[in-house]
């Protein structure tokens, strides 16, 4: 055809179709070169400017902020650019910025941003830190705790072949990032079971909380009744009970009443933490009544009996208050003793009771100068009248 006849062709008005296409095909050139043309900023230093480059698809401006000083700027950006798999730019800077093999540099913010990430791609970025021998100690370990945040199955298998490493912290990482794993069960059993070290057995524990097959409810029992250490045995109890051991109120009552490991028996009343059950509240009463010599357990009982609805729970609050004070507060002023505010529990459980459970404690006397101090102010706060003696230690305001 000659040149005419080829003007004359695409003038032709009944086939728009062709220059349209033409114009189209050279769409994808035009956006190559915008997107080569960009000129990204040197800083970015708020979240808003990385939602503003994202909207505009400026992804190499966006990126920018995956190097902001602002560690909170970091992470939202790389939950941003998780989202976009699709676009091979921002997977380099994300890979990049997450671990730097030349400099041996892990950006444990950004990995905090992928937190919950099912990408494989990128778990395989930041495993290779775990064997830079120039990450060692605490930062190895929060590699460990970086990959086990994401929900990639290559970052479980990384973790898995740690749980005999040689650090105790990474192990116990390792373990605790399992929890969601799949398939993790028999590894973290044989942790629990047999690792020399009482912090990776307890993170072994906590992550077989909640798993209620037969095999690691016996596990969990065994280990409350049988390891040497009392941290283990304070997670091991509340994931036991999350596992929903059989009879495991008796299990908990025991430990909150024989135990010898404090954390134990606050592990204990952090289990029967609201409960209305009757077993359970009579357990706590004979804890209430029995001296305990751990604030920490105190506390622990006071928290979970004012919290039960159950009215039994308001009446032992109100009887024990006497006693209460009667062997806690002996000799030191009482804000210096750790869970002695039993008449603070009763107020936020029974208000309306408040002024009749006070009177009655003091009214039965037996009681030190600091306990009379602490009652007869809280007396007074309630509307009545009573002394409020001067103890030795105490300052006159």
């Amino acid at each position: 055809m000659g040149a005419a006849g080829a003007m004359h062709y695409t003038a032709r008005p009944e086939e728009p179709l062709y220059p349209a296409l033409r114009r189209l095909a050279l769409l994808p050139v035009g956006l190559a070169v915008l997107t080569a043309c960009e000129i990204p900023p040197r800083f970015v230093q708020t979240t808003a400017e990385v939602d503003a480059f994202l909207l505009q698809k400026r992804y190499r401006s966006a990126c920018v902020g995956l190097s902001a000083n602002d560690e909170t700027v970091r992470q939202h950006t790389a939950k941003a650019l998780e989202d976009l798999p699709h676009v091979s730019l921002v997977n380099d800077c994300l890979c990049t910025a997450l671990y730097d093999a030349e400099t041996h540099r892990v950006d444990f913010a950004v990995a905090q941003g992928l937190a919950s990430s099912e990408r494989d791609d990128l778990a395989a970025c930041l495993a290779p830190a775990l064997d830079d021998a120039a990450i060692r100690g605490q930062d190895r370990a929060q590699v460990v705790a970086g990959l086990g945040g994401m929900e990639a199955a290559s970052a479980y298998e990384a973790i898995e072949g740690l749980l005999g490493d040689a650090d105790p912290a990474v192990r116990a990482n390792a373990a605790e990032a399992l929890r969601p794993a799949k398939g993790s069960v028999e590894a973290l059993l044989g942790v629990l079971a047999s690792d020399a070290d009482p912090t990776v057995r307890a993170a072994a524990a906590r992550a077989l909380d909640g798993k209620r097959s037969d095999q690691v409810v016996t596990a969990l029992v065994r280990a409350v009744r049988e390891d040497t250490d009392g941290g283990v045995r304070g997670e091991a109890l509340t994931a036991a009970v999350s596992s929903r051991a059989p009879s495991s109120n008796d299990l908990v009552c025991g430990a909150l009443l024989d135990d010898t490991d404090e954390r134990v028996r606050a592990a204990a009343a952090k289990v029967f933490h609201g409960s209305k059950s009757r077993v359970a509240l009579k357990c706590l009463d004979k804890r209430m009544t029995t001296e305990e010599e751990s604030g920490l357990v105190r506390q622990a009982v006071l928290d979970a009996v004012k919290a039960s609805p159950s009215d039994e729970a308001a009446d032992m609050l109100c009887r024990n208050i006497h006693r209460w004070s009667r062997m806690y507060i002996k000799d030191q002023v009482a804000p210096d003793i750790d869970g002695h505010n039993i008449v603070r529990a009763q107020n936020d459980r029974d208000w309306e009771r408040s002024y009749d459970c006070v009177q009655a404690a003091l009214r039965q006397g037996g009681l030190s100068c600091y306990a009379r101090n602490y009652l007869g102010k809280w007396m007074n706060e309630l509307g009545g009248k009573a002394s409020t003696p001067w103890c030795p230690g105490m300052v006159k305001n």
